[in-house]
């Protein structure tokens, strides 16, 4: 029931550079986009100014969300106590066991994390990046990073999304 609630307010919340929450667009799509650039950025050869990538490792990301920082990032974007009450039991109720040599260990609570396969952790991260997001659009307002233009990756994106394909 949270997920399907909140749901339908990320689309008000999440900004659009999050294209892999959003209806009609692929995550796959940023995969391509991401491909392009980099290509263009390795045989670019003229001009003097020089361009930096970042690349950043999201498969254990999951796993180190704060729990603090989550819930410091639900109340930023003003939602109810009661509401934030409840996504928080959800996520820190949780307990595990472990099996060693086929005996299950003692439960005990883990500290931080979203769990895999719970239909609210997408939601909760996406959330989570917003503040990432929100770091960039601050350095770009400010004037200390800017954008990559690339005409490849404009005319690859355009034909993802044109008219005919969609």
């Amino acid at each position: 029931m949270l997920a399907n609630r909140l749901r339908e307010v990320l689309p008000q919340i999440i900004t659009p550079n999050q294209s892999a929450f959003f209806l009609g667009r692929l995550i796959s799509d940023n995969i391509l986009i991401a491909y392009e650039l980099t290509h263009f950025l390795v045989n670019k050869r003229e001009g003097k100014v020089g361009y930096a990538a970042i690349k950043l490792d999201m498969s254990k990301a999951y796993d180190r969300v704060e729990w603090c920082f989550l819930e410091r990032m639900i109340r930023q974007l003003w939602f109810h106590e009661r509401w934030i009450s409840l996504i928080m039991e959800c996520v820190t109720t949780v307990r595990y066991r472990v099996k060693v040599n086929g005996d299950l260990s003692e439960s005990f609570t883990p500290r931080r994390g979203l769990r895999q396969g719970d239909p609210l952790s997408p939601y909760l991260f996406l959330l989570c990046a917003e503040a990432f997001s929100a770091l960039f659009r601050k350095g770009e307002e400010e004037g200390l990073i800017a954008g990559v233009k690339s005409v490849i990756v404009h005319q690859a994106f355009h034909n993802c999304y044109s008219p005919t394909t969609l």
